[in-house]
C-alpha cells in the first residue's frame, strides 16, 4: 500500500515569498499530497532590525559592503538580507523550533532555499528546493554578493554546505545550478535533480496574439542587475531604426525622461498581465540571473524572448527558435535583435508560438511537482 506523503514546508517569506514560488509550490502539492503546514522562517520585528544593527555595529563604513540598488537608512531594511552568522543560526532556530513543537504528524519536509541550515540528518526525509548557489553568485555576481566580512562568509558557505549534505535531495531551478551543487560544493549527483520552475501566471491565456504595436516590455525590481541600463541604450538606437517603437518598464521606478520610454513601476497583478498581452516582444538584458520566472511568464503569453547568455536564462530561451539570447552588456548587440524581431511579425509569431509550447511541455507547476513526487515516493 502506498505510503500518503504528508509534507511540512520551510520557508521564507510563507506562501507569497520566493517571488511567489512559494504559493505556487505548495499549492501545487496540496493537490496530491498532504499538505500540513507551511513555516515562515524569515526574522520579523525585533529580530529583523537586531540583524541590522548587529551588522552596522561590527563593520564600520558598512555601505560599501551592501548591494548597490539597497539604501538602508532610507527604508529598504524590511528587504535586505543581511548575510552574517546571526541571520543564519537565527533562522535555523526559528525552523528547529517549529518542528519540534509541532504536534501534527508528517513525513516529510521540503524548503525553499538552503536557509534554514539542515545541521544533521533525521528520521525524518529533508528536501530543498533552490534556484541559485551562493558561490555561483560570487562568480557570476560579485558586485551583488559581498559579505560584510570574511569571517561570515566562511560560516555563511559552511552552513551552506552542511545544508545540502545532510539533505536528502536538492531539487534545482537548472541545471546550471546543479552543476554548482556539484562542482562547487561537492555533492552527490544522485542526490542533486532538477526540475525547473513553474510559470507564475494563475493560468496558461487562450489567447491571439497580435505583433503589430512594436511595444518593448521589461518586467524587474532590480532594473540595474536586470540589465535595465543596457536596454536604455540599446532601445535608443532602436528608435533611430524604428520611429514608433516603445519601451514599457514595469517593477522598477528609473528617474528617466527617453522619449517613447513608459515606466509604470509597481503594478497588480492584472495590470501586468495587461502589459503582457499588449507588448511584441519581453526584453531583460541580465548580468546575471538564476532563473528567471519573468521569461516564463512572458512566453505564456507569446512573447518572444531575448535575454543574456547568463545563468540558467539559456536554459529557458532557445535562441533563434523562441527568442534571442545575447552577451550582457552589449548594448549594439541588443539593438540589433530588438530591431530584426520587430520588423518581422512571422518570426515573432513563430517565436512566440514555440515559446508558449516550451511553457507548456516544461515550465508548469504540475510538471515541476510530478519529478518531485517521484523522488519522495522513494523517500518513503
Amino acid at each position: 500500500m502506498k505510503t500518503t506523503i504528508k509534507i511540512i514546508g520551510i520557508t521564507s517569506g510563507g506562501l507569497k515569498g520566493f517571488s511567489g514560488v512559494n504559493g505556487k509550490l505548495f499549492n501545487t502539492i496540496a493537490k496530491d499530497c498532504e499538505l500540513i503546514e507551511v513555516f515562515d522562517t524569515k526574522l520579523y520585528g525585533f529580530g529583523k532590525y537586531y540583524d541590522a544593527i548587529y551588522s552596522f555595529l561590527r563593520t564600520p563604513g558598512y555601505k560599501k559592503y551592501i548591494h548597490p540598488y539597497n539604501e538602508i537608512l532610507e527604508g529598504s531594511v524590511a528587504y535586505y538580507r543581511f548575510r552574517n552568522n546571526y541571520y543564519v543560526s537565527e533562522r535555523t532556530k526559528i525552523a528547529n523550533k517549529m518542528l519540534k513543537e509541532n504536534k501534527k504528524n508528517y513525513n516529510l519536509i521540503l524548503q525553499t532555499g538552503w536557509l534554514p541550515a539542515i545541521l544533521q540528518k533525521n528520521d525524518v526525509p529533508r528536501c530543498i528546493y533552490t534556484d541559485y548557489t551562493t558561490k555561483l553568485s560570487e562568480k557570476e555576481l560579485p558586485q551583488w554578493s559581498k559579505f560584510l566580512s570574511e569571517n561570515d562568509r566562511k560560516y555563511w558557505t559552511d552552513m551552506e554546505t552542511k545544508s545540502y549534505e545532510n539533505a536528502d535531495i536538492v531539487f534545482t531551478f537548472s541545471n546550471h545550478t546543479r552543476q554548482s551543487m556539484i562542482n562547487d560544493y561537492e555533492i552527490s549527483e544522485d542526490k542533486v535533480v532538477t526540475v525547473y520552475s513553474g510559470t507564475n501566471v494563475d493560468y496558461l491565456p487562450c489567447i491571439k496574439k497580435e505583433y503589430n504595436k512594436k511595444i518593448i516590455l521589461f518586467v524587474g525590481i532590480d532594473f540595474e542587475r536586470k540589465g535595465g541600463y543596457v536596454l536604455l541604450d540599446a532601445f535608443k538606437k532602436v528608435k533611430n531604426e524604428i520611429k514608433d517603437a516603445r519601451l514599457i518598464i514595469l517593477g522598477s521606478n528609473p528617474k528617466l525622461n527617453i522619449e517613447g520610454v513608459e515606466v509604470k513601476g509597481f503594478v497588480s497583478y492584472e495590470e501586468k498581465i495587461q502589459y503582457y498581452n499588449l507588448a511584441s516582444i519581453f526584453v531583460m538584458p541580465s548580468f546575471g540571473d538564476p532563473f528567471p520566472n519573468a521569461f516564463i511568464e512572458a512566453m505564456s503569453y507569446r512573447l518572444p524572448c531575448i535575454g543574456s547568455r547568463v545563468g540558467g536564462i539559456p536554459e529557458i530561451i532557445e535562441d533563434a527558435e523562441t527568442g534571442f539570447l545575447v552577451e550582457p552588456y552589449k548594448s549594439s548587440q541588443l539593438a540589433e535583435r530588438i530591431i530584426y524581431l520587430l520588423n518581422n511579425e512571422n518570426l515573432m509569431k513563430k517565436m512566440g508560438d514555440a515559446g508558449r509550447k516550451r511553457v507548456e511541455e516544461r515550465f508548469t507547476w504540475d510538471k515541476v511537482v510530478k519529478k518531485m513526487g517521484s523522488k519522495f515516493d522513494k523517500l518513503m
